[in-house]
């Protein structure tokens, strides 16, 4: 479903350097959330922060060795937790139940990652500019800059810079991006 079309997408830059992200509005200049991860009693973890630093998200990364796949546990707070599961064992497709949607996040060829909610495209980013320390966000309504910048948060959980990132051989591996925005 093309919905970009019908709407203007919002442009958002988020900047990586070791181990913290920061997103950006590019007209504005000014930081919307933050995030950084570290090591915790060797469990990796992140926390996602908002402009006057207060804590909206905590997330622990997980591997199911015996299932051979991801999973990220996201607290909202104390009582409420969701699971960001991986959908394959290639780590290409996540999906996670989370406020008023079921979301995925989906990796494509040219480090380029989709997100949609129910089915529907709401935001993709676009990692190639990753030369210039920045990636590059399209969404199609500001109100999902939140979630989108935690879902992206928990995919660079442990990534320590952009551009030494692990390479895949084969890009047959990765998921078909049947709606470029970009």
């Amino acid at each position: 479903m093309y919905i970009f079309n019908t709407m203007k997408l919002k442009h958002f830059y988020i900047h990586q350097k070791n181990n913290k992200l920061e997103i950006f509005e590019p007209k504005k200049q000014e930081l919307l959330f933050s995030s950084y991860w570290f090591m915790e009693f060797g469990k990796t973890c992140a926390e996602i922060h908002d402009v006057n630093n207060k804590l909206i998200y905590s997330v622990t990364k997980r591997f199911q060795f015996w299932k051979w796949r991801m999973v990220y546990l996201i607290y909202r707070n104390v009582s409420d937790k969701s699971y960001l599961i991986s959908q394959n064992i290639r780590n290409t497709i996540f999906k996670i139940e989370l406020l008023s949607g079921n979301y995925e996040i989906r990796v494509h060829y040219q480090n380029k990652k989709s997100i949609y909610k129910d089915d529907v495209k709401i935001a993709e980013i676009d990692e190639s500019f990753s030369e210039n320390e920045y990636v590059k966000l399209l969404v199609v309504d500001e109100d999902y800059i939140k979630l989108i910048f935690l879902l992206y948060t928990c995919l660079l959980i442990g990534e320590k810079e952009l551009t030494s990132k692990f390479v895949i051989k084969s890009q047959k591996r990765l998921e078909t991006n049947e709606e470029p925005w970009s």
